[in-house]
């Protein structure tokens, strides 16, 4: 689906755009490089998108997990593919990756993408209070 579209990203861009990093939490790594080759290529190319600062076609909120938690989507034969992720200020966050034989998010995945989502806000305020702490002693 997302591989489909690539007449958006023109690489006659006089100047190379900066990519936005992109980090796993948990296992989410691991669960995408599982996925069949095509709906790792598909995925992958949804995620370099997002680096870009573009939007792909088929991404969908998923306020279950919390604002700004977003899925993208695919499928074969066999299972549906999710990759959970939010953007944050300088930076991707890939919450959760993996496979569904059902329409529904089941329960215990909702419940992995919010733990990690929990730890990735408490990392930022922590990494936001040391800054600040870090000025005031300048």
């Amino acid at each position: 689906m997302y591989t489909n579209n690539k007449i958006s990203d023109d690489s006659r861009d006089p100047e190379p755009r900066k990519l936005v990093p992109i980090v796993f939490q948990g296992d989410s790594r691991r669960a995408l490089q599982g996925f069949p080759d095509e709906v790792k290529s598909d995925l992958g190319y949804a995620l370099y998108r997002l680096q870009l600062g573009q939007t792909p076609p088929d991404r969908k909120a998923v306020q279950a997990v919390g604002p700004g938690v977003y899925e993208l989507r695919e499928a074969d034969a066999r299972a549906w593919y999710r990759v959970l992720y939010t953007r944050r200020t300088k930076v991707i966050q890939v919450l959760h990756c993996f496979e569904k034989r059902t329409n529904a998010i089941e329960q215990k995945d909702i419940e992995t993408a919010k733990a990690r989502l929990k730890r990735v806000m408490e990392a930022e305020r922590e990494e936001k209070r040391n800054a600040e702490q870090a000025l005031r002693r300048k």
